[in-house]
């Protein structure tokens, strides 16, 4: 591979996977109830606990002169770029990384970067990150693997849904009223990424088992895909509670999957009473699919 791939910390791969695939991550900063930034080593574990303990965290996006550091590091190593940012209709991450990857290209006239809008995040960012790494990994070229991405962008769907809204609602989603009827009467709401990256709420359920009910139909009912290629579940702090879950997405023929933890990022939106999953609307195209096997 004679170009880098460059994600964020809001696509919620683990380590593991992030070296696997070998890309760079560059970090969204967590903010506390004082704006002190919660350091690197401050652990997903860390922040769900300090959450359930009443805590609320904010995220900061990553700034135009972060990615141009980053990039110029990057760059002096003679490689082309593709940079893959954070959803543009969540946060201005893909802005500064454009505005970032302009200064450097004039910098480095020599050097091809290419920034892509997920328009996702967590696990629906971590699909199309980990297959994007993937197909370059085994051989894809730097303009083939950008065709790809984009294919993956406008191929990506998300669902997911919380048990708790008083993080929604703090972090202005959801309005006081909505919150608090939720909790009274077990109403749980099924979330989805609208075309413009926009988080939205498309149900409305009573109970956790008709959410997961109703989230199997709605990606059956969005999905072509035969389950050939991976879907990725995510859960909070309790991994458990993806178990009937993934009993009925097996059941559904969704047998390839991967499950994450959500990040630092997503998780101070969401809280850690949450599960989703990331999945494509239909199977890879077979002019990618040499790539990724």
């Amino acid at each position: 591979m004679n170009f880098k791939i460059l994600s964020d910390s809001s696509c919620d791969l683990d380590n593991k996977t992030i070296e696997e695939i070998g890309i760079d991550i560059i970090n969204l900063k967590n903010i506390d109830e004082n704006n002190e930034e919660l350091p690197d080593d401050f652990s997903n574990q860390d922040l769900y606990r300090e959450m359930r303990e009443g805590k609320f965290f904010k995220t900061s996006q990553v700034t135009a002169y972060d990615y141009q550091v980053k990039l110029e590091e990057m760059a002096k190593c003679g490689s082309n770029i593709i940079v893959l940012a954070l959803s543009s209709g969540l946060s201005g991450t893909y802005q500064n990384a454009y505005m970032a990857a302009r200064k450097v290209s004039e910098k480095y006239k020599d050097i091809k970067i290419e920034v892509i809008d997920s328009l996702a995040a967590s696990v629906g960012f971590g699909l199309i990150t980990y297959y994007t790494a993937l197909a370059a990994k085994n051989g894809m070229d730097f303009e083939k693997t950008v065709e790809f991405a984009k294919y993956l962008v406008a191929n990506t769907a998300h669902i997911f849904t919380v048990f708790d809204l008083k993080y929604l609602y703090q972090g202005g989603r959801v309005s006081k009223t909505k919150a608090k009827i939720s909790s009274v009467l077990n109403i749980i709401p099924i979330l989805e990424v609208d075309d413009d990256g926009k988080l939205y709420v498309s149900e409305v359920i009573r109970g956790k088992n008709k959410a997961f009910k109703k989230m199997i139909e709605i990606i059956s009912e969005k999905s072509t895909a035969s389950g050939v290629d991976f879907v990725f579940p995510v859960h909070g702090d309790d991994k458990k509670i993806l178990d009937p879950f993934i009993e009925r997405l097996e059941e559904k023929g969704f047998k390839n999957h991967k499950s994450f933890e959500i990040g630092r990022t997503i998780a101070c939106h969401v809280g850690p009473d949450m599960c989703g999953m990331g999945y494509l609307k239909e199977d890879i195209k077979e002019e990618f699919r040499k790539y990724i096997v």
